[in-house]
């Protein structure tokens, strides 16, 4: 049976209101009754598409990744230099999700949360975004833009670094622009032990 299309649409729409209920007053403040209030429809009519209030935040993580994951894909496969689509592609996995934590005044909260009850889903995540990067390093590779033997690594294991590299950075960075320079400083610094063109 093919997935109704009405149903797809209210659940875009409740967790909408639930982003805008979370960023307001936190995780632990929100409650299903004002999820409900926000989205415009009656608690019984909420809990028809999601048990608690933990689900509808799971759901929205969920949707945050998967974006992530989308535009940092969508980066690598740009043309362009691979120093500057790894950059963009490892910024498009994090920058939305410092956009949260710095643009809620319950943000550290949301973080925390998120760890609590996300924690596999950022995983599987990282897990996705890393081998994509393993690919197109191995193309760039291939096609001889960087030499990874140079710098002694793998394409794998230059992934990986990189993937933990960048999530080292968000600490203590005090707003997305911020991160944006030290990982533009960080993928600078690699590739030019690659033989790679620089990237701004």
């Amino acid at each position: 049976m093919a997935p109704d299309p009405g149903i797809d649409r209210r659940r875009e729409t409740i967790l909408a209101a639930a982003y805008v209920q979370f960023m307001r007053y936190g995780y632990r403040r929100t409650a299903m009754e004002d999820i409900a209030r926000e989205t415009g429809v009656s608690r019984a009519s909420l809990y028809r598409h999601f048990a608690n209030k933990e689900e509808i935040f799971r759901s929205l993580a969920e949707r945050l990744h998967d974006e992530a994951v989308a535009a940092a894909e969508q980066a690598l496969k740009a043309p362009g230099p691979v120093a500057e689509r790894v950059r963009e592609a490892l910024e498009a996995k994090s920058v939305r999700f410092l956009e949260v934590m710095h643009g809620s005044p319950h943000g550290a909260e949301l973080v925390d949360e998120s760890s609590r009850l996300c924690g596999e889903l950022a995983a599987a995540s990282e897990a996705r975004v890393q081998k994509l990067l393993t690919e197109a390093l191995r193309a760039a590779a291939r096609a001889g833009e960087v030499d990874l033997a140079r710098a002694g690594v793998s394409a794998v294991a230059a992934a990986e670094l990189l993937v933990l590299a960048a999530a080292g950075l968000k600490h203590g960075a005090g707003d997305v622009d911020a991160f944006r320079t030290r990982l533009a400083a960080l993928v600078r610094v690699f590739f030019a032990g690659t033989g790679a063109g620089p990237t701004e």
